[in-house]
């Protein structure tokens, strides 16, 4: 029996199904390839975004839309303005109305623009491909024009946060566009909602239906004010993060707690103040920090490893003295197997900061205006004063469980108290991780666990004497313990008690 066309391939089979090329059993009704949705992304630019990307675009302007403050304002600029007047009295809405609307508009607008948006801001044109127009996305792409904004793209090139910001901006003005119509012109509405949604005849823009959504004064004004407010976000936001701090913001968007949607002028000032407090905390107790520094520090800097290294590979340039010594026959010899010995002492330190409940009282030290410092504020300015000295090598906070923090100011200014302490977690990080590292605690908690690896600063109040006696005893005798009072540092006796010899 001769044998006919076979498709080994599953793709090349799907493919010839989709083109209709296979009249069999694969084309009936009840066949397998009748029930595959063929599923094609409706963005109408490529490249399409990476999904994570596409999850935090979608977190920050989902936290952004729903946010009661945001839908106020659109309501009051339309409640004050000429549309909302022109309506009867008894047909004027209520913010109760007009929130419940625009929540759901924004729940049935189409998700793939806020995409396509974000595309046109983040990358160059150039690197932009755009799917054909016809009569059903013709309206999306006179949607996309209007998102344009020559300015803003300037300030959001290549910058995933600011992109986000702008995208966020406008899909809330094609939002609240949507939801004003619904009360002004409901049945215009309608027709743009199903012509944005692929129920209508796609002709909206050709009818002028943009023109009646968005081409009022007012329209002009909200959009405007959409991208000026994204504008001078973008500017102030530059002054209070670096490149690297916005993109971890971005990073950060679809993770719990994260407030990245919620950036606004108010926030931003909220860090910067957070960041000037914490200044404000370090310059007033540098001295105390640096002798806090040098004291922890000095008992890691004994610690020092050796390292072998080819002759031509290694940076210590000291070994080239010894080698002209050597017979030149020798040094022809063996020259390339000839190693120098370097000694290094141990890098950077991590740095572990309790953030219990206890951690929001009294430090026992005023800044230079005059305010009470409190013991999580000290241990920022640690922070912070390790990282101005490059010393600092990974953060770490920790309650009740460690949590691995930004090693930048942003991170640091925004660490909170937050509930209890396990000491011995923390603990358990340094030995899995191996780095030297400072743990500063109240030590409000026991400890059952040595680290040769762990040096311990506790600040005012800090009770060692919660440690196991064997414990803190290694500690002690060890010199990895001290306590700052907010004025001496005292060093902590084999039982966990005070002795106050340190100045």
């Amino acid at each position: 029996m001769a044998a006919g066309r076979q498709y080994k391939n599953a793709y090349t089979i799907l493919e010839k199904v989709k083109k209709g090329e296979i009249d069999s059993y694969y084309r009936n009704e009840d066949s397998l390839f009748s029930k595959i949705n063929f599923y094609k992304k409706p963005d109408l630019i490529n490249p399409h975004l990476h999904y994570i990307d596409e999850s935090r675009l979608k977190s920050i302007v989902r936290q952004h839309l729903t946010d009661n403050n945001i839908i106020k304002n659109i309501y009051e600029s339309f409640h004050k303005g000429v549309e909302n007047k022109k309506l009867p009295t008894d047909k004027q809405p209520g913010f109760a109305d007009f929130h419940s609307k625009f929540q759901e508009n924004f729940e049935k607008f189409p998700k793939h623009l806020s995409n396509d948006i974000f595309k046109m801001y983040y990358n160059q044109m150039s690197r932009l491909n755009f799917e054909e127009r016809d009569d059903k996305n013709i309206t999306k792409f006179k949607m996309l024009e209007k998102s344009n904004n020559p300015v803003g793209k300037i300030m959001s090139e290549n910058s995933s946060l600011k992109s986000a910001i702008f995208t966020r901006n406008v899909v809330s003005y094609f939002v609240g566009r949507m939801t004003i119509m619904d009360f002004v012109e409901p049945e215009t509405s309608q027709d743009f909602k199903n012509d944005i949604n692929g129920d209508g005849d796609g002709g909206g823009w050709g009818d002028g239906l943009l023109d009646k959504m968005m081409g009022s004064k007012q329209a002009d004004k909200d959009f405007d004010n959409a991208i000026q407010e994204a504008q001078n976000l973008c500017q102030k936001m530059d002054g209070a993060m670096d490149e690297e701090t916005q993109q971890q913001v971005f990073e950060s968007a679809n993770k719990g707690g994260s407030e990245a949607g919620k950036i606004s002028p108010d926030y931003i000032d909220k860090m910067i103040s957070r960041i000037e407090n914490i200044n404000l905390s370090m310059n007033s107790v540098k001295d105390k920090i640096k002798k806090l520094v040098d004291k922890s520090v000095s008992y890691f800097s004994a610690k020092k490893i050796t390292i072998y290294e080819d002759l031509f590979n290694s940076d210590n340039i000291a070994g080239l003295d010894e080698f002209e010594l050597l017979h030149p026959k020798i040094r022809k010899i063996f020259a390339e197997d000839l190693q120098i010995k370097t000694t290094k002492s141990i890098g950077k330190i991590d740095l572990y900061i309790d953030q219990s409940g206890s951690m929001s009282s009294s430090s026992g030290t005023k800044n230079k205006a005059g305010n009470s410092i409190s013991k999580l504020e000290f241990c920022k300015a640690f922070a912070a004063k390790l990282k101005q000295m490059d010393m600092l090598n990974n953060i770490y906070t920790f309650d009740t469980r460690v949590n691995k923090i930004k090693n930048n100011m942003l991170a640091i200014s925004m660490i909170d108290d937050m509930g209890g302490t396990d000491i011995n977690s923390v603990i358990r990080s340094i030995e899995v991780n191996g780095v030297n590292s400072l743990v500063l605690t109240d030590a409000e908690d026991d400890c059952r666990i040595y680290s040769d690896k762990a040096f311990f600063i506790g600040v005012q109040g800090a009770r060692f004497s919660y440690f196991h006696d064997d414990i803190i005893a290694q500690y002690s005798k060890k010199d990895q313990v001290i306590v700052f009072d907010g004025t001496n540092i005292n060093k902590v006796d084999t039982e966990g008690e005070i002795v106050k010899e340190y100045k």
